[in-house]
């Protein structure tokens, strides 16, 4: 277990981290060079100064990462240090040449956010049940190894490990390019009246929640990684020109454009990455006022119903709307029958 960890920069996960730490038992300092912001998360975190920490952890933006990491490894050769940076791309060749502590180094990446930055959104509960990325290298002392495994299992989530390039392969595709659509899809949105935009559903809410994130500091994710997500909008590109000539050509390519897309939605994993489960989806109707949602949560947690996921449906104007929640199959019976004798408009649940 680290007893002691400083967290350099205050940021949503730097915070989110101390906060993990805290919680787990560590004594925990904050630094950053934004007075407003370190202040924020030293109150949050309750951050105490450390003289020699166990481990230093560098949460600062990807454009400032590489420097601060090699400073940091010079100045504390008794420390661990690690780095959160989404770009792996030769960190640790650059590590390796401009110090001599590069054994102390682990380089790792939480495969966990929000679409929203700063301490104020930061969560203890984060990073709970989520997967970070471990940078497989040789040359790692076993300290450093335990420590970066130690600081993951203390934040509640699960090691993998990997190269820097299957790292930055990866999370091109599962995170950085949905990033660019989203943002994409959101930005097309300009030349929409506010009127019809009433219109829309939960379908667009979703698809364009991460057009909500920092800008710089995606920016910054994409430059330095642009040599790996180029070609990727290549084939986005080109999957584009195909589906308009099969539109155009009103054949049967539209339909194998949209199996492809069932295929790979279903190859993605369950919560917290776990293999998929088959899920019974129980539709609600409910009252638009305040308390109803309230309400069908406390019978889930009177009744020890575990909701897995959920979505709500409803439109400006409509005094109803539809919640569904994803349950498993013996939670839907029990809660069907247990809802319904209580007067809620439940539904037949349906297997998806």
């Amino acid at each position: 277990m680290i007893r002691s960890v400083r967290i350099v920069g205050s940021g949503l996960i730097g915070t989110s981290i101390g906060l993990c730490m805290k919680a787990a038992g560590a004594t925990v300092e904050v630094v950053d060079l934004d007075i407003n912001n370190a202040k924020l998360a030293q109150d949050l975190i309750k951050s105490s100064s450390i003289a020699q920490p166990e481990l230093i952890v560098v949460a600062v933006p990807i454009s400032a990462n590489q420097e601060m990491v090699i400073q940091l490894l010079n100045a504390n050769p008794n420390s661990i240090v690690c780095d959160l940076a989404s770009v792996k791309s030769d960190l640790l060749l650059k590590v390796k040449e401009l110090s001599d502590q590069s054994a102390n180094f682990i380089s790792l990446h939480p495969m966990a956010g929000r679409e929203v930055s700063g301490a104020e959104n930061a969560r203890a509960d984060l990073f709970k049940g989520r997967a970070w990325i471990a940078i497989s290298d040789e040359s790692m002392s076993e300290k450093a190894r335990e420590i970066g495994t130690d600081l993951v299992a203390m934040c509640g989530s699960t090691l993998y490990w990997m190269s820097s390039l299957e790292h930055d392969q990866t999370v091109a595709k599962i995170s950085h390019l949905p990033q660019i659509l989203s943002s994409l899809l959101a930005g097309s949105l300009h030349d929409i009246s506010s009127d019809n935009l009433n219109l829309s559903g939960q379908g667009l809410r979703d698809l364009t929640r991460l057009a909500n994130s920092d800008s710089k500091l995606w920016s910054e994710i994409f430059l330095t990684n642009r040599e790996v997500i180029s070609p990727l909008l290549d084939e986005i590109i080109n999957d584009l020109q195909s589906l308009k000539s099969s539109l155009n050509k009103n054949d049967k390519q539209v339909f194998e454009f949209m199996e492809k897309g069932n295929r790979g939605k279903n190859k993605i994993p369950g919560k917290h990455g776990e293999k998929a489960r088959d899920y019974s989806y129980l539709p609600i109707v409910i009252d638009d006022k305040p308390g109803e949602l309230a309400r069908i949560f406390n019978e889930c947690a009177n009744i020890s119903v575990n909701i897995e996921d959920l979505s709500i449906e409803h439109s400006p104007g409509q005094e109803t709307g539809l919640i569904t929640l994803a349950l498993s199959d013996a939670d839907c019976v029990k809660l069907s029958a247990h809802l319904g004798n209580l007067g809620f408009k439940v539904h037949q649940g349906k297997n998806r």
